[in-house]
């Protein structure tokens, strides 16, 4: 290629940012896959959230999550690399996820052509990812064109990130190995929703609200926007399975406590869904340093 170089930004369809933001900034997605009884499924364009959820409503056992194969990102990099000089892939944290060992594997099979390719492990999952990706994006955009520049704001970025989620319930987290039995019986009986976060890389159990969902909601809302040096120039309200009423709460009471230059409500992959359960929803936002 000639004349200025040109950097791609791609990353997981699990980022859950809206196809107008991803049009936006030209970024492009590689799928996930859910495996169920009935077959195996493209994340997002094959299956929802609400699929996932009325299926293991209707008695449903297998509900499996696995990363794009090797040759799926090798044909996505390939692709843009038509069109760009590098691209830059943000993947979902390599603690909870292939992505990244899948998308490695994919650069090196790519020989020269892959010395082009820069992974970058987000650390994250859902719209935690989806800052990240508007960062590198955002950069892009402003006509940075090195990309150690771009690789090195996302390394300070990352610990930045906060990625938080309140569950309805603990069955599906008790499902898939988040929680102990004996946490998801207790969550049960006593109508407790458990809180989780990324921390370190990891997804774990970071606190708990008791008692009536809507006012778990408000309390874990308030909690959340009590963290020092949040910026406002964006958040995410990304859910799995709330109701429209519920998104007007949540919304009303964030609206209440902090002003953002842009609140963006979004929709969890299927991905991100099948491990949380419905009426989850998250706040995701970056802090200052």
């Amino acid at each position: 290629m000639s004349g200025k170089r040109t950097i791609c930004v791609t990353t997981d369809c699990v980022c859950d940012l809206p196809d107008e933001i991803l049009k936006k900034y030209n970024v492009d997605v590689v799928y996930f896959y859910i495996e169920t009884d009935t077959g195996r499924f493209r994340d997002v364009s094959e299956i929802t959230a609400q699929n996932i959820f009325e299926y293991l409503k209707n008695g449903g056992q297998k509900s499996k999550t696995n990363a794009p194969a090797p040759d799926e990102f090798i044909q996505v990099f390939t692709k843009k690399l038509k069109s760009c000089d590098e691209v830059i892939h943000i993947a979902t944290g390599s603690k909870i996820s292939a992505s990244v060992k899948n998308s490695q594997a994919a650069v090196e099979q790519m020989g020269s052509l892959g010395e082009r390719v820069h992974i970058f492990d987000s650390g994250h999952l859902s719209t935690g990812i989806g800052h990240i990706v508007l960062k590198a994006a955002e950069m892009v955009n402003e006509g940075v064109v090195d990309s150690g520049k771009i690789l090195a704001e996302l390394e300070k970025m990352r610990d930045m990130v906060s990625s938080s989620f309140l569950a309805d319930r603990a069955d599906y987290l008790y499902r898939n190995g988040r929680v102990t039995k004996a946490v998801q019986i207790i969550c049960s009986f006593f109508n407790i929703h458990p809180v989780l976060a990324m921390k370190d890389g990891f997804l774990g159990l970071k606190s708990v609200q008791i008692g009536n969902y809507e006012k778990s909601a408000l309390r874990y809302v308030r909690k959340e926007l009590k963290t020092p040096n949040i910026r406002t120039d964006r958040l995410f309200i990304t859910h799995a399975g709330c109701t429209a009423r519920d998104i007007k709460l949540i919304k009303r009471e964030v609206n209440r406590i902090m002003k953002f230059d842009s609140v963006i409500v979004t929709k969890a992959s299927a991905t991100i869904s099948g491990n949380s359960g419905p009426r989850t929803f998250g706040l995701l936002y970056v802090k200052d340093e």
